[in-house]
């Protein structure tokens, strides 16, 4: 089974993904519960996560440029980890444009919008 960490500022939101996550069977997902801008690291870095999604805002700890440095510690200690990012297209416009950068950049291995469904999200990170 893989292992899939989910980093996001709406608790509703990783409560819901993790038990979607949890129904589908091929993901045993971990929630982070805290803000703190290292803990995606450790705690990918200690379960030796497959998979990692992060939620990008403009609130701090949950920025592009935090994300970003989390980002390339776990390409440095775990290559094999894929992640993605998730934000709210409608919100900010600018940030969703950045995020597809990213992923037309290669920095990140894929992106979500918050519009999409629970399921649509468990489902594509399972693809992963």
């Amino acid at each position: 089974m893989r292992i899939g960490v989910i980093s996001t500022q709406n608790g509703l939101l990783s409560g819901a993904l993790i038990k979607y996550l949890n129904e589908r069977g091929e993901i045993m997902a971990q929630r982070i519960l805290t803000s703190d801008p290292d803990e995606p690291f450790s705690t990918c870095s200690s379960l030796d996560a497959d998979i990692l999604l992060m939620e990008v805002t403009r609130v701090p700890h949950y920025t592009l440029e935090e994300r970003m440095k989390t980002i390339a510690r776990i390409r440095s200690e775990l290559p094999d980890c894929k992640i993605a990012l998730l934000c709210d297209e409608n919100a900010d416009q600018e940030l969703a444009e950045q995020i597809k950068d990213a992923k037309k950049n290669g920095v990140i291995d894929g992106f979500f919008y918050s519009s999409v469904s629970g399921e649509y999200l468990a489902a594509a990170l399972d693809s992963m």
